[in-house]
């Protein structure tokens, strides 16, 4: 089992795609339960989020953005925090979309307490 904050996925543990920074309000399924989750960064290979309570590395998940979906498993987690790979590499139509959805995300003229108010809000934490 690879040890926390240790890159697999690539050589010498490196990933093999860059993770672009992003705040987007995610569905994350398993055989037991869904819960509500903040997508903070992706790649076409994995992803880390906010919001995965109890999930353990191994664990088989699927994870829902929008109209994007795709199966991963847990790589690390860390209290609420959590890395993801994907399956199958997310396409590059998919990447898009994400990318298109935070910068629109980004315009809105809220505060940063705001839109970490907003997260919390979305995720369930705020309830």
């Amino acid at each position: 089992m690879p040890m926390f904050g240790k890159r697999v996925d690539g050589p010498e543990g490196r990933r093999r795609a860059p993770r672009e920074p992003v705040l987007l309000a995610a569905t994350v399924l398993t055989p037991e339960r869904s819960r509500s989750a903040v997508l903070i960064n992706v790649s076409a290979t994995g992803a880390r989020l906010r919001g995965c309570g109890n999930l353990r590395p191994g664990q088989d998940l699927w994870v829902k953005v929008g109209c994007v979906d795709t199966l991963a498993t847990v790589a690390w987690s860390d209290g609420d925090l959590c890395g993801v790979t994907f399956d199958f590499p997310l396409n590059e139509a998919d990447l898009d979309h994400l990318r298109r959805e935070a910068r629109n995300l980004l315009v809105a003229p809220v505060t940063p307490e705001e839109r970490l108010a907003a997260q919390d809000w979305i995720s369930g934490f705020a309830r």
